[in-house]
């Protein structure tokens, strides 16, 4: 393999500042463009106005600010500072008390890039967290495609189709019934936030010196040292952390196209399923279910146990000891 790919080990693009937070009244005009397309109201309910305007606009922000904080879990999709959506859940009655249905959209300008995913894994995150919700539900049109992959990378199960269970614009429709329950897991796991990845860096480095060093030489060593303090390298990977509480106790890291570039979990923390988890939770964002990895000695047979294949001989570039291998899942 090339120098250049293992200098590459610890490259992925940067993610664009994505949250949501309560609408404001300023949010107006930004709503109603949103709404004010077709493609968007089509895959929604019927009852909005159309075109929107941003009195209907600022309506429905009044509406949601008045709303009981305590069923109605409503908030507006930040990009950068501009409202491009909006997402909310919304508890149900009686017996179904501790569930909640979700609804949401995107400016179409902002379909396709990820922003929605996001979008939900926060909510869902925040109602687990902040509320007795246990069960958050979705009723896509089951031809909507997209919305479903956005469901599934969020980690939504697909629990079947409701036949006939929707009139719109004349036609009887079919919808996807998906849901994700709160699991109380030992080690949940998450993407960090930027503030965090120092931390995953430094677990990255104490599980290295432990169980990868031994095998490399001092050039390698020091090699590995310059990715972890290569700011601009860093900046291009996504990581995935397991957590204890508020300790990280794992972390796995990626690159483009579809590499990881880091994988380690804490000594006193193997065979837990906490490997497994890590990397379950990763490929959820990918459609494509093809991963490489450059392993070390020491975990050549981790990943042959995660699914990997053995692609080429064992090769050192600047004293890294590493083994191809491949993930098709």
């Amino acid at each position: 393999m090339k120098q250049e790919q293992m200098k590459d080990t610890y490259e992925h693009k940067s993610a664009m500042k994505i949250s949501i937070r309560k609408w404001e009244t300023t949010d107006a005009r930004a709503l109603a463009s949103a709404l004010s397309n077709r493609k968007v109201m089509n895959n929604l309910r019927d009852g909005l106005p159309y075109p929107y305007t941003e009195k209907d606009a600022l309506e429905y922000i009044h509406f949601i600010i008045n709303s009981d904080v305590k069923d109605t879990f409503a908030y507006a999709i930040d990009v950068g500072g501009t409202a491009v959506g909006s997402i909310g859940a919304f508890r149900q009655g009686n017996i179904h008390s501790r569930t909640a249905e979700l609804g949401y959209y995107l400016a179409e300008e902002y379909w396709g890039k990820g922003i929605m995913t996001e979008a939900v894994r926060q909510l869902c995150e925040k109602l687990f967290i902040e509320t007795d919700i246990l069960r958050v539900f979705a009723e896509p049109f089951a031809y909507n495609i997209g919305s479903r992959k956005v469901l599934e990378k969020a980690g939504f199960q697909f629990e079947g189709i409701l036949k006939n269970n929707a009139f719109k614009s004349g036609q009887v429709l079919d919808m996807a019934l998906y849901a994700y329950t709160k699991q109380d897991k030992q080690f949940p796991v998450r993407r960090l936030y930027p503030e965090e990845i120092q931390s995953a860096l430094d677990l990255c480095w104490e599980v290295f010196l432990r169980f990868e060093a031994p095998e490399y030489s001092e050039e390698g060593i020091q090699e590995f040292r310059k990715s972890l303090d290569d700011k601009e390298r860093t900046r291009k990977l996504q990581f995935y952390g397991a957590f204890e509480g508020d300790n990280l106790v794992g972390t796995l890291c990626m690159r483009e196209p579809q590499h990881i570039g880091g994988f380690f979990v804490r000594s006193d923390y193997h065979r837990k399923g906490i490997g497994r988890d890590l990397f379950d939770t990763m490929r959820r964002d990918y459609d494509k279910q093809e991963f490489t990895v450059n392993s070390s000695p020491y975990a050549v047979d981790i990943y042959k146990h995660l699914g990997f294949e053995v692609m080429d001989q064992e090769q050192t570039v600047n004293g890294i000891r590493f083994t191809p291998m491949k993930y098709v899942g």
